[in-house]
């Protein structure tokens, strides 16, 4: 998939302009990371998931985003790699015991490969369509997300990811 293909889905949608300029941000700065990263990392999916990882807020603006999301990308037969990031990209992912209490679909909803970590690192530093400090998007994170486990995968994507940034 081409980032303008991606940008169209994203339009066709229905997300606001706010959502893809949120999106073109963390793409962009993922993007960037990887680029740095010596380890086998796929730009074309760190660039095209940071695109597409908050299309389902197009349908909600809650948990459920990540679920809409890849409802939205399965009707276009859409790579599976993307679909995964668009689940497991909330927060630092979500365990199967949180995702039950939040009424998820029963699962483990954690990123799993570097593409889908890098992508969940970089949506929780950038507010709204800004990339801010590590600091910031840190105190930002604790202040939404109560679970200590995970703020701690947090604070692990950032010893993987926030020397490239």
């Amino acid at each position: 998939m081409l980032r303008k293909d991606a940008l169209e889905l994203l339009k066709k949608e229905g997300c606001s302009e706010d959502i893809i300029r949120h999106s073109v941000t963390v793409s962009e700065n993922a993007l960037k990371v990887a680029k740095k990263i010596n380890d086998k990392i796929d730009e074309n999916v760190v660039e095209i998931g940071g695109l597409l990882h908050d299309i389902g807020r197009s349908k909600t603006n809650s948990v459920f985003h990540g679920i809409e999301g890849a409802k939205i990308l399965k009707r276009y037969n859409i790579d599976p790699v993307f679909i995964d990031i668009c689940k497991n990209h909330l927060g630092s992912g979500i365990e199967r015991e949180e995702a039950e209490k939040l009424g998820l679909p029963k699962g483990d909803y954690i990123p799993k490969t570097k593409e889908e970590r890098l992508i969940a690192y970089i949506d929780n530093l950038v507010i709204e369509d800004r990339l801010v400090s590590f600091d910031d998007a840190l105190k930002n994170f604790k202040s939404r997300i109560k679970n200590q486990r995970s703020v701690k995968r947090f604070l692990e994507m950032h010893r993987e990811f926030g020397k490239y940034l």
